[in-house]
């Protein structure tokens, strides 16, 4: 009988992925600033960090405290997204159809999200779930060994 792949593993792609996306873009907004700020580094750490990050955070939570998919999650970044390149346009005179500062505060926002999604996730499977999982860091949970009290029985 083949074993199923805990989704919840610490090397899921669901988790490395993300972690991975952030690390790509802040080499990307060290080596070139111009793929991510537009107008000034303030308004992009303003915007895009403050105002969208913990908004892609909470986003990433409540999708996940309903039970939702994943895809849930992709569709409400899409709309965050321009929300966010709005606000851009609105406050500081940015750009506003443009794809490629779109897509990098897709990826930036997703990343985010899709962190608060695994952090509420695993505190879900780890309370639902109890006797089957145990957190493993803050993003990621395990199935419990056999040394748990109750399982010599």
């Amino acid at each position: 009988m083949e074993r199923v792949r805990n989704p919840g593993r610490a090397t899921s792609p669901m988790l490395v992925t993300p972690i991975a996306t952030l690390a790509a873009l802040a080499v990307a907004l060290v080596v070139w600033p111009h793929l991510l700020v537009e107008t000034s580094f303030g308004d992009f750490i303003l915007v895009s960090l403050i105002l969208g990050g913990a908004t892609a955070w909470r986003t990433g939570q409540a999708v996940a405290r309903s039970w939702g998919s994943f895809w849930n999650l992709v569709a409400y970044v899409v709309l965050l997204a321009g929300a966010v390149r709005f606000c851009h346009f609105a406050l500081f005179e940015d750009t506003l159809f443009s794809l490629q500062h779109f897509v990098m505060e897709f990826l930036l926002l997703m990343a985010v999200a899709a962190l608060g999604f695994r952090f509420v996730r695993r505190q879900q499977m780890t309370a639902q779930y109890g006797w089957m999982f145990e957190a493993h860091g803050p993003f990621a949970w395990r199935e419990r060994s056999g040394d748990a009290p109750g399982d010599a029985l």
